[in-house]
């Protein structure tokens, strides 16, 4: 894994997929790192790997609802 920077990792909710989260950094030179969680506790499970891998995560929102 490549070295933390000043963006945060994001994670979120597999769209096609409920229940399964994505953890995705994008490093300097627009390449980018990703993990997907599946399962029980997939999220707590996802956010557990971001923080101490990046440094940080920010969870992002996608598809409908509220």
């Amino acid at each position: 894994m490549n070295i933390p920077g000043i963006e945060p990792a994001y994670v979120f909710e597999d769209r096609q997929s409920p229940g399964d989260w994505h953890v995705q950094w994008t490093d300097d030179d627009g390449g980018f790192e990703m993990a997907i969680f599946s399962g029980p506790r997939a999220r707590e499970r996802a956010i557990m790997f971001a923080e101490p891998c990046y440094g940080g995560y920010e969870q992002v929102r996608t598809g409908g609802g509220v």
